[in-house]
């Protein structure tokens, strides 16, 4: 399985997404190949890759760049072939883009930092054997607005409607959370805030690794 990860984090330290690639190299005679969205190290030939997975960014889901307009057609290209396709918080709202364009994202009414409760809204694979609410970590300051033509909502959370939807009857999903990041991470993040004398949002600690595993566990099985 020839998996691919568009890697578009722009923190030195985050390049190569270290905990995406964790995750992918789990699938059995998993190849994983990271490329880098904001260089605009996209490859040429879609149909190479059995899976993609976009990464998150600190970079704005509003901002218009050439290399954001290269990744929303590589995109598009390679769902067009109809295999699986998981967009993670950036990636995430980046799928929404390709599929609606630019108004399907906004600046989050309230952003997300912290240890959130998803409540799933309505049953799919990628979530299958989680229970309807359960905990991940968010950092986001957009958001999906509404749903993208074609698509359904698979989940949400106190602050933001649309925390996951899939593309109707294709294995094609976005996710608003990080369920890759681990404890380490999201403690040393929430430790950079607290710093800052910025809140945070949900219980100190309900790390699961559970649901990590499951998550992506669903998806590489697709």
């Amino acid at each position: 399985m020839r998996i691919l990860i568009i890697d578009n984090n722009i923190d030195l330290d985050s390049w190569g997404s270290k905990n995406l690639r964790k995750f992918a190299a789990q699938a059995p005679r998993a190849t994983v190949y990271v490329r880098r969205g904001p260089e605009d190290d996209l490859p040429q030939n879609v149909k190479y890759f059995d899976r993609l997975i976009v990464s998150g960014s600190k970079t704005s889901a509003l901002e218009n760049a050439t290399w954001i307009s290269h990744e929303e057609n590589f995109i598009k290209s390679f769902l067009n072939e109809g295999k699986p396709f998981l967009g993670v918080c950036y990636g995430h709202q980046i799928l929404s883009r390709a599929l609606g364009g630019i108004d399907f994202v906004r600046k989050s009414a309230v952003p997300e930092l912290g240890w959130t409760e998803i409540e799933q809204t309505t049953p799919s694979k990628l979530f299958e054997g989680l229970p309807r609410k359960f905990y991940s970590f968010s950092i986001h300051k957009d958001e999906v607005s509404s749903l993208p033509p074609g698509t359904k909502s698979l989940a949400k959370s106190k602050d933001c409607e649309i925390q996951a939807f899939q593309l109707e009857g294709r294995p094609v999903f976005g996710i608003q959370f990080h369920p890759e990041k681990g404890l380490e991470d999201a403690v040393k993040i929430l430790a950079q805030f607290e710093k800052k004398d910025d809140s945070k949002k949900g219980p100190k600690n309900p790390f699961d690794p559970k649901v990590g595993q499951t998550i992506f566990g669903n998806f590489l099985k697709l």
